[in-house]
């Protein structure tokens, strides 16, 4: 249809056209963005608490419409790539690599976006300071696991896309608080205001700096050899410290690797799984753990070779079904406090793997105990015959089993 302009008005140009059309496009969209923002958001929270940290705060957002069309004004020939965004702030800014490699696992990454904001600062200057990058969420896999979106919204062109920022709380409060006041501010602030936006700057990026080498010295504080503390260094440092340093640790790492034929690497999520089968071992101090490692890893191999999968993340098989096998150090610990703890009859809190999979665990493990001498490989073809499919999480779906 052929659209008819009042005389001595002139048509639209191309980039009003592009703009209603983008604006079209926000419409269109925006309700699928909206249910994806809960989701994304959801799925970071859920990674980096795997991956063992605590001290964080995630917030996940729709650009709102005016905002939009803003940016799109200012930049006709850009593509907006912040519709959805998510923000990631930390307490301590030596945690946000680490935090920044979890949550890239959750997205395909443009690493040409990539920038970190305090890199574009002047060398004697202070200010905004924030990780940024856009990805795009895969189509495979929705964040909370739920079937893919209808047709016809951001997945019909492509993968949505999601803005990921990354920064302290210092650094998020700063910031916002200099955009409301700077940015928002209908005349022309004071150059005095300038001048203490800078130093405020300056000031948190040294509180930042005090708060790292504050944990750091706590941390060294607890991680003190057993002889000059008595818990042993506190949980997290006589775990790390046993399984870094003990040679028979190390030696039932490679052992448990070779026998089950997977990679080695970094497996996010597995320090919070092993510290959870340490504390329901019962071993709460490092010579605990010690004497423990001694008395079960033979065990501990064993229950490892029966159970852990060979096509599935080796912890949380279920939880993480998509998710490939990958050895990592400590695993030979976790098996061993694992068979410990199952024949024990501890509950084992915390953990993400489903009681009923841990109620499997613990028949393998108490027909293991109870029958030295019979081969683990012979045990894992009768386990993986009644076992319940990898994926399962209700724990009503699991049957009951036994070896006998």
């Amino acid at each position: 249809m052929t659209t008819h302009y009042p005389a001595g008005v002139d048509a639209p140009d191309q980039d009003e056209q592009f703009v209603a059309a983008e604006l079209a496009r926000y419409d269109r969209e925006l309700r699928q963005y909206r249910r994806l923002r809960s989701r994304i958001q959801a799925d970071f929270v859920r990674r980096l608490e795997g991956a063992g940290f605590r001290y964080f705060h995630v917030s996940a957002r729709v650009k709102s419409r005016e905002s939009f069309e803003r940016k799109v004004r200012r930049a006709p020939d850009r593509e907006v790539g912040d519709i959805l965004g998510v923000r990631v702030v930390a307490h301590f800014e030596g945690d946000l690599p680490a935090m920044e490699r979890v949550v890239r696992e959750a997205l395909i990454v443009d690493d040409d976006s990539w920038v970190d904001k305090s890199e574009l600062l002047p060398i004697d200057a202070f200010g905004y300071r924030s990780v940024q990058f856009v990805g795009r969420i895969p189509e495979t896999a929705d964040p909370a696991g739920a079937s893919a979106e209808p047709t016809g919204g951001p997945e019909a062109s492509g993968a949505p896309q999601v803005e990921v920022q990354l920064r302290t709380a210092l650094s998020d409060t700063w910031s916002e608080l200099e955009h409301d006041f700077r940015y928002k501010s209908a005349r022309q602030l004071p150059r005095e205001v300038d001048r203490l936006f800078a130093l405020s700057a300056a000031l948190l990026e040294q509180a930042d700096e005090n708060l790292d080498r504050i944990r750091r010295q706590v941390d060294d504080a607890r991680t003190a050899g057993p002889a000059t503390r008595g818990d042993g260094g506190g949980e997290r440092g006589y775990i790390g410290r046993f399984i870094q340093y003990d040679g028979d640790s190390r030696s039932l790492d490679q052992i448990v690797t070779a026998a089950l034929d997977v990679p080695f690497g970094v497996v996010t999520g597995s320090g919070r799984e092993l510290r959870s089968v340490v504390r329901a071992a019962g071993w709460h101090r490092y010579d605990a753990l010690v004497d423990g490692f001694a008395e079960f890893s033979e065990l501990g191999r064993r229950l490892a070779i029966a159970c852990a999968s060979t096509t599935h993340d080796l912890l949380l098989s279920d939880a993480e079904p998509t998710r490939p096998a990958r050895a990592f150090r400590g695993i030979g610990t976790y098996w061993t406090a694992l068979a410990a703890a199952l024949i024990g009859g501890e509950p084992i809190r915390e953990s993400r793997v489903p009681d009923g999979r841990l109620s499997e665990f613990r028949v393998v493990a108490t027909y293991l105990y109870e029958h030295p001498d019979v081969s683990a490989l012979g045990v894992r073809r009768r386990y993986g015959a009644i076992a319940a499919p990898v994926g399962t999480l209700d724990d009503a779906a699991f049957p009951r089993i036994t070896l006998d």
